[in-house]
């Protein structure tokens, strides 16, 4: 339920930050040169997506979560009236800095944008009061892409612990195949392998009595069709096809 919690709260300020970024007052913002962050989404098979199973419709709903991470490059973007940190604008990094006073939200945004030679991050941190919580200058976003496309990561923390809340990364191998792992920690975790012609494959495991334990298995081909496997205590309870 916690894991509920701070994701509703962080779907608020994604959209706080979605909307004041959405204020451009200039044709010519300077901000619009830092480059967005990028996460790889996954076309969803006609045939899984059609089906009635509940397995596919499962997988459908994992890879739909995946490719909803994808908003969150909209959150690395500083609105228009953002402040540039002069003294850093010339180095490897770049500090932006805006605030929010709408409601019960009063809380200074800063966005840190380093760039070196093959990586591009993000680092979103707030100050103040988001929704009616208190901000201690809190990092709760870190995002990561290789410069060359072939990668990203992106971390959202928890204001409570400080720890991992979600962690979400993909990775492009050499022969086109694409490589996803999506972890609540010590929760949940999943991980699927997408190929260059859309068949693919998932595994989903949950975090029991120390370690994670697999749940849910699903293969499926170029069109869509596949096969799907259940567990329950690390033994198959349930299995189908479609």
């Amino acid at each position: 339920m916690k894991t509920l919690k701070f994701l509703v709260l962080f779907t608020t300020i994604f959209s706080l930050v979605l909307v004041s970024g959405c204020k451009k007052d200039d044709d010519n913002d300077p901000n619009d040169n830092l480059p967005e962050y990028h996460v790889k989404t996954v076309q969803i098979p006609e045939a899984m997506a059609q089906s009635s199973d509940p397995g596919a419709q499962t997988a459908s709903a994992y890879i739909g979560m995946l490719n909803g991470m994808a908003g969150y490059g909209g959150m690395m973007v500083p609105p228009s009236k953002s402040t540039i940190v002069p003294s850093l604008k010339n180095g490897e990094t770049e500090i932006y800095t805006w605030e929010i006073n709408e409601g019960n939200t009063h809380c200074t945004f800063t966005l840190k944008f380093t760039e070196t030679a093959t990586l591009l991050s993000w680092e979103m941190i707030i100050n103040g009061t988001m929704d009616g919580q208190y901000f201690d200058n809190f990092t709760y976003i870190r995002a990561e892409e290789a410069k060359d496309g072939s990668s990203s990561t992106i971390t959202i923390y928890n204001p409570e612990t400080l720890g991992v809340l979600m962690y979400m990364s993909w990775h492009e191998q050499a022969n086109g195949t694409i490589e996803f792992t999506f972890e609540i920690p010590q929760e949940t975790i999943l991980t699927m392998v997408v190929n260059t012609d859309g068949s693919g494959s998932m595994e989903l495991k949950d975090w029991e009595n120390g370690h994670y334990e697999l749940v849910f298995r699903v293969t499926w081909d170029a069109s869509g069709h596949g096969e799907w496997w259940e567990y329950d205590n690390g033994v198959l309870s349930d299995q189908g096809s479609w």
